[in-house]
């Protein structure tokens, strides 16, 4: 029986295996979670290893005898929540959990205090199964849930025990959770391949409840979720509606979620129109040859004069998705890139060893064209015009950092609303809060909404080539 020895983070241990096995499901499969963003395809080059000192991609390399794997060191990604840590423990807590594509949030909360203690996150480790709910609805279908699920509960359970040691707790009564559908099938256990293909449907989106001990999740008596609206409009879209909050008397607010997938909601008082948009892993770096998520050594800003910054101050590795949106937005602005997004050389060097190329660059007008287009689509949808917008909302893991200008530049969210741009950070997550404290109804925010499916919405395909250019 050969034998795979596995060294990362400073340990090793033995896999042992029959047959001829892929070497990241063999990986997967014992819990050594590598990103495979493009799920297996063999085209992101993320899943790099070392295989006896020698690099392959894991996704692509058969193993059928001994041989020691070493894994690159991996950085958990910096997010951030916007949440404001300053409730005490108290006798009435809660946990609430996000469950992003990309990375995980728990907070512990005080329910007499109203307000969050703590907020420790970790990436999601299903970035070993692909980047985006598409390729983890693949995997699914191909595989089963259970790989997927395991993964999930594992990490979770982690997260729990790191809160209960740090605060000497034994129990929780209750976890609330929110996320996409996607997500919250796989945290569930349920089968997510009904929505990989038409007429895109999932088994659930009600509020789910389930005891912890049933589900795999330890010290937590029972898990509850928010709602979705649809198989791409889930959970965390509800709660960060209810973050939000109504707009005022014949108004309307607009969430744009510019996760792994941007995901677009336009409401009122009365009516809500959503859409998801086919916007790719762009922003992840899957799609991006010298794109990374945002860890150390990710290049996060590019400034007008050519200086750039750098995530823990040290030698840029490569870039993610605020420094995406400023290096076109200044390669634009400079004509190194035509409106068409044309670039005469194949590619331009930002250092020595990370370059943007041509395909980049095509690959970024796919991903903004399709978050632009799917604002406008619902905003004619509504009948409604940018000066009915009381604000535009954007969350995800770097609504925050993004510069609004830059964005707005080079045509991911409308220059209309330029002014009227307010990042919410996790607003899943602080959605998923409040409603812990305030347990206000979201059928307010799920029964009035309507879902657009952009695929079949001839005006989407319109905007979508006009949007193309920058």
């Amino acid at each position: 029986m050969p034998n795979v020895k596995v060294i990362g983070n400073g340990e090793h241990s033995i896999i042992s295996f029959e047959g001829e096995r892929m070497l990241s499901e063999l990986l997967n499969s014992n819990g050594v979670y590598v990103e495979h963003l493009c799920g297996g395809k063999g085209s992101c080059k993320k899943c790099t290893v070392y295989v006896n000192g020698k690099p392959e991609l894991s996704c692509q390399y058969k193993v059928n005898c001994d041989i020691t794997v070493s894994i690159p060191e991996q950085t958990e990604m910096i997010s951030v929540s916007g949440a404001e840590e300053k409730g005490c423990l108290t006798k009435n807590i809660c946990l609430c959990l996000d469950i992003g594509t990309t990375t995980l949030a728990l907070a512990l909360v005080s329910l007499d205090d109203r307000s969050i203690i703590k907020v420790i996150t970790k990436t999601n480790p299903q970035r070993a199964f692909g980047a985006d709910v598409i390729s983890r609805i693949d995997h699914c279908r191909k595989n089963g849930v259970v790989a997927l699920y395991e993964a999930i509960k594992g990490a979770v359970n982690e997260m729990i025990a790191e809160i209960t040691k740090q605060y000497g707790l034994s129990s929780f009564p209750e976890m609330l959770v929110s996320g996409n559908a996607t997500m919250l099938h796989i945290f569930f256990g349920v089968d997510c391949s009904s929505m990989g293909v038409a007429p895109y449907t999932p088994s659930f989106t009600e509020a789910m409840c389930v005891k912890g001990e049933a589900l795999g999740i330890d010290k937590v008596d029972t898990v509850r979720s928010l709602p979705s609206i649809s198989a791409f409009v889930g959970a965390d879209i509800v709660a960060g509606m209810n973050y939000i909050g109504t707009p005022s008397e014949s108004k309307y607010a607009l969430l744009v979620d510019l996760g792994t997938n941007a995901e677009v909601v336009l409401f009122s008082k009365d009516k809500a129109y959503s859409t998801a948009a086919a916007a790719g892993p762009c922003f992840e770096g899957a799609n991006i040859s010298c794109g990374m998520s945002a860890i150390n050594g990710a290049i996060s800003v590019y400034q007008s004069d050519g200086n750039y910054k750098v995530i823990g101050n040290i030698a840029p590795i490569g870039l993610c998705a605020t420094g995406l949106v400023d290096i076109i937005a200044y390669l634009v602005r400079n004509k190194i890139i035509d409106n068409s997004g044309y670039m005469e050389d194949e590619e331009f060097s930002i250092t020595d060893s990370v370059t943007l190329t041509q395909r980049d660059v095509r690959e970024f007008q796919l991903a903004k064209s399709a978050v632009l287009s799917a604002i406008i689509c619902l905003i004619k949808r509504a009948g409604a015009s940018f000066d009915d917008i009381e604000a535009l909302y954007v969350a995800g893991g770097f609504s925050a950092s993004i510069d609004s200008k830059n964005a707005a530049f080079v045509g991911l969210i409308p220059n209309e609303l330029l002014d009227k741009f307010v990042p919410v950070n996790n607003s899943s997550l602080l959605g998923t809060v409040k409603y812990a404290i305030e347990r206000n109804e979201l059928d307010v925010f799920t029964e009035k909404a309507e879902y657009i499916d952009l695929s079949a919405d001839l005006l989407f395909s319109e905007l979508f080539f006009m949007n193309m250019e920058f």
